[in-house]
């Protein structure tokens, strides 16, 4: 139930030789697989304020339900997937929340504030479909090593196609790239050589956030970009000891979620005014900076900084901002910090 992923914007220009290096792999070169997806919330956007999201999509000929929601740290998700039939009228499938179980039932009791007792099926949650996507992707399975030795097995898989909410469509061009069994440095790994090999940026912001964004700019009439993330309370994972080093590794991925964030709304938007992003960006960098952090990590913490702050009454002009954030040093070093991450929760 654990999807350790990270998912990668692709710049126009790096498109074809995106698909021509997919395509290259082992299977790669199969037809694109059809994802139709419907995606449920309530009206005030419980699983949304909770980073959740519920979808009900078809897989080629299969119906399968899904609910994700926030996992221990950055790098993490929970996930679980329930095969679901076709409504007998030949309508799109509803949710059915008693198809979960275990942690994700969990969470949806949690986030929906929903009591199966009462409400088995979670009919009177208020759920809503509010946006779709229709996703083409080519998938490729790779062995990743590092330093002569194999780390583990990755999934790439290479989205196009299209976010929709009432008469409002934003296109979608994205890699994603999953664990599929070994170390998740194995995807940390395979991440670097994409990112140096085509210039793709870190996006933290998965589709169901995009996809929301899309169904409140259609309600509203005016765009509803994700809220700042200013400070994120760390919180130890859970299970875990309230230890010193606990905290200081709930401190560490408490930071580099507001950063990554806010860095990605950034890169998202080449129109808006994103000063108050930026300027959150900034504050969790400042964050990083108080850790325990490696020099070099340190140093480029603090070059990123100064990029986006330059001086304390100015900011990074909404131009420079974008190309910093999609620029290959700042999701380099995302995957650094992430990495150091991974190595504190070991």
């Amino acid at each position: 139930m654990q999807e350790i992923e990270l998912k990668f914007q692709i710049p126009a220009d790096a498109l074809d030789a995106v698909r021509v290096a997919v395509a290259a792999l082992p299977g790669g070169e199969a037809p694109p697989q059809v994802l139709q997806a419907a995606y449920f919330d309530t009206p005030d956007r419980k699983l949304a304020r909770a980073r959740a999201a519920l979808r009900v999509r078809r897989e080629d000929d299969e119906r399968v339900q899904t609910l994700k929601a926030a996992g221990v740290n950055a790098l993490t998700r929970l996930e679980d997937n329930r095969t679901v039939s076709p409504a007998a009228d030949g309508q799109a499938p509803w949710p059915d929340l008693a198809l979960h179980e275990g942690e994700a039932r969990a969470a949806l009791m949690r986030d929906l504030a929903w009591n199966p007792d009462t409400d088995p099926q979670g009919a009177q949650t208020g759920l809503q479909a509010l946006y779709r996507t229709d996703i083409r992707r080519r998938r490729a399975r790779v062995p990743v090593t590092a330093a002569g030795q194999t780390l583990g097995t990755v999934e790439l898989a290479l989205d196009e196609g299209w976010i929709e909410a009432g008469t409002l469509r934003r296109p979608v061009c994205e890699l994603e790239i999953e664990l599929v069994d070994g170390e998740p440095a194995a995807v940390l790994a395979a991440a670097r050589d994409w990112v140096t090999a085509h210039g793709l940026w870190l996006d933290a912001q998965t589709k169901a956030h995009r996809g929301d964004q899309l169904a409140r700019e259609a309600a509203s009439g005016t765009p509803s970009p994700v809220p700042p993330v200013r400070r994120r309370t760390p919180a130890p994972r859970p299970g875990t000891p309230a230890t010193p080093d606990a905290r200081r590794v709930a401190a560490l991925n408490a930071a580099l979620e507001q950063v990554g964030l806010n860095l990605s709304e950034v890169a998202a938007d080449e129109t808006s005014d994103v000063r108050a992003w930026v300027r959150a960006a900034a504050v969790g960098l400042r964050r990083l900076q108080w850790l325990a952090l490696p020099d070099d990590l340190t140093g480029e913490v603090t070059a990123l900084y100064h990029a986006l702050r330059p001086a304390p009454r100015q900011l990074a002009s909404g131009n420079e901002a974008v190309t910093l954030a999609r620029s290959t040093d700042t999701t380099l070093l995302q995957l650094d910090l992430l990495a150091r991450l991974l190595q504190q929760v070991a």
